[in-house]
């Protein structure tokens, strides 16, 4: 299985690929050039399955970011028919992904927050697979 997920924003997405059954951050973009971002992943590597995040709140409850989310899904399944376009639960991935960056940088870094978002959630939907 080849797999990529996004960390899905308004104005910036984080990306995740990856290797061998391991997620690993790779790019934050603008919204804007996401899809032309994943044309060029998904051509150049051959990916089989988007994994999106579902922004749910902690009781389940709909607002406007899960309803784009839900559209951004519908676009990347007709963009992309031949790849499997997959969603994993988000509550806690932003939230973990805060954690890794207080732990290895001290916050230096936090445009990053986006990208390890993305493997959070990729890293999540693997290990549900093994």
């Amino acid at each position: 299985m080849t797999a990529i997920a996004i960390d899905l924003w308004d104005k910036r997405c984080g990306i995740a690929t990856e290797v061998n059954g391991i997620a690993f951050a790779q790019d934050i973009v603008a919204r804007h050039a996401l899809i032309s971002v994943i044309k060029k992943y998904i051509s150049e590597e051959k990916y089989t399955k988007i994994i999106v995040w579902l922004p749910h709140d902690l009781y389940w409850k709909k607002d406007k970011q899960l309803n784009k989310t839900k559209d951004f899904i519908t676009k990347l399944e007709s963009i992309f028919p031949e790849v499997s376009v997959l969603w994993v639960d988000e509550r806690f991935t932003s939230f973990a992904a805060d954690q890794t960056l207080r732990e290895l940088w001290n916050n230096q870094n936090i445009g990053q927050k986006d990208a390890l978002a993305a493997a959070e959630i990729l890293q999540t939907y693997l290990d549900t697979k093994k």
